[in-house]
């Protein structure tokens, strides 16, 4: 399989969300060959992706189940990476799930952890990483989310 060379090695890389990733993004990850890390709650999902990667790439994967609407947990991840790889080039905030319901159907808990998963998890990270960027003199942070739709029949509101 050709590579396309995109100048990314020896960087190093934090990737959330990629263990459920799209295809086409896990599949962007894997030929890059990026380093870091892999956020996934579920530790099965996520062994099963840094396998697969590795396989691939023969990379060096720091992988660390972790919730990202958890700040401590977001902290540790970081702070894990850093130490492993002495800092961050580059962020992928990928996390959160998708609600494939009509508006009105999802509930303000359904829409509270989006919320938080989507995009309080991604300031996290970006205020965790953003020092290091700094320090190793830039990086790159990439915001990747969902909206989950189901195509469904026009509802029809008709007057009273």
């Amino acid at each position: 399989m050709d590579v396309l060379e995109l100048g990314l090695a020896g960087k190093v890389a934090i990737v959330t969300g990629v263990a459920r990733a799209r295809p086409r993004l896990r599949r962007a990850v894997r030929q890059e060959r990026l380093e870091g890390g892999r956020v996934r709650r579920r530790k099965d999902v996520l062994e099963r992706a840094v396998d697969a990667i590795q396989k691939t790439t023969g990379g060096d994967i720091l992988a660390m189940a972790t919730d990202v609407t958890h700040g401590p947990e977001v902290e540790a991840f970081v702070a894990a990476t850093v130490a492993r790889f002495g800092g961050v080039d580059i962020l992928v905030n990928n996390a959160g799930t998708s609600s494939a319901a009509g508006f009105e159907q999802v509930d303000d808990a359904t829409w509270q952890y989006d919320f938080d998963s989507k995009v309080m998890g991604a300031i996290r990270f970006c205020r965790l990483v953003i020092p290091h960027m700094k320090r190793r003199g830039g990086g790159r942070i990439i915001n990747v989310t969902t909206v989950g739709v189901r195509r469904r029949r026009r509802a029809r509101c008709r007057p009273a």
